[in-house]
């Protein structure tokens, strides 16, 4: 719904971005109770914890479609973003580093199978670095290099926590990596199955395509296969906020994760829900 679209920089959800929001919310209420959905619970994340209106939206969609969202903090999100991904693929002994991409913000999370290790929120997402720093189209070299720097100088700790742990893949999820995950598998001449839940692919891969992908103008991106049209112009940064990580840390794996911040959403409820 691009809740913080236009706004998220200033902490204001806008006009258009309230009523776009409101009125995804009564489609999306409509479908699951056509589905007989029993409980649903909205869960509101970066946009709605910095949004000065952020209560006033929360009202309306209660009164308008019956919806109650509950704000959580950027940590409880990490954590609900790594039991989704856990769910979509296996994770062993060794530390991977998850990654979700927002409009609003990157969670990094640190774990192996059996240990949540580090987890962090940084307000870096796409939206807000939009706002931050404006590309050309295609970007311009020094606007690419300015996007790497704003990063870098705001991902200190991920830096430490890479050089302590040496994670071995990058498990992407949600946002610019569904994109990426259908991109490179038409690279490879591979289609995902609408039942996968993971694709890995190398980092030789994910480089080859951003090189062309930061090189191709807004129309010439409407046309790249797997790349939806509310991505086209917000992919360039989430290309480079992933690179920057695979160059810390010399990643040369990564997984795509289906599952996300919903999916695990779904099953702490569902666990919730359990009897005793």
């Amino acid at each position: 719904m691009f809740l913080g679209k236009g706004g998220i920089e200033k902490g204001l959800i806008t006009e258009d971005a309230f009523e776009r929001g409101l009125d995804a919310i009564a489609k999306h209420m409509a479908r699951a109770r056509s589905l007989g959905a029993e409980r649903i619970q909205g869960i509101g994340t970066s946009a709605l914890r910095n949004a000065r209106n952020a209560e006033a939206f929360i009202r309306a969609a209660h009164d308008r479609s019956g919806l109650h969202i509950r704000v959580i903090s950027g940590d409880e999100e990490a954590e609900l973003i790594l039991e989704g991904a856990r769910h979509a693929l296996p994770f062993g002994n060794r530390p991977v580093l998850v990654m979700d991409i927002g409009g609003g913000s990157i969670e990094f999370i640190l774990a192996t199978e059996k240990a949540l290790m580090w987890k962090q929120s940084f307000e870096l997402g796409v939206t807000r670095l939009r706002e931050r720093v404006p590309l050309s189209d295609p970007p311009a070299l020094d606007e690419e290099l300015r996007v790497a720097a704003h990063l870098d100088d705001r991902l200190e700790p991920l830096w430490n926590v890479i050089d302590r742990h040496e994670p071995h893949v990058l498990v992407g999820s949600a946002g610019s990596f569904d994109s990426l995950a259908r991109m490179v598998a038409d690279q490879e001449g591979k289609v995902l199955a609408s039942d996968a839940t993971t694709f890995a692919f190398d980092a030789l891969a994910f480089d080859a395509l951003k090189e062309k992908l930061l090189l191709m103008d807004r129309i010439q991106r409407l046309l790249v296969p797997g790349l939806p049209e509310h991505r086209v112009d917000s992919i360039a940064y989430g290309m480079i906020a992933i690179e920057r990580v695979l160059t810390a840390g010399n990643i040369r794996e990564l997984s795509w994760s289906r599952y996300a911040l919903k999916e695990g959403s779904a099953m702490r409820l569902l666990k919730d829900q359990r009897p005793a």
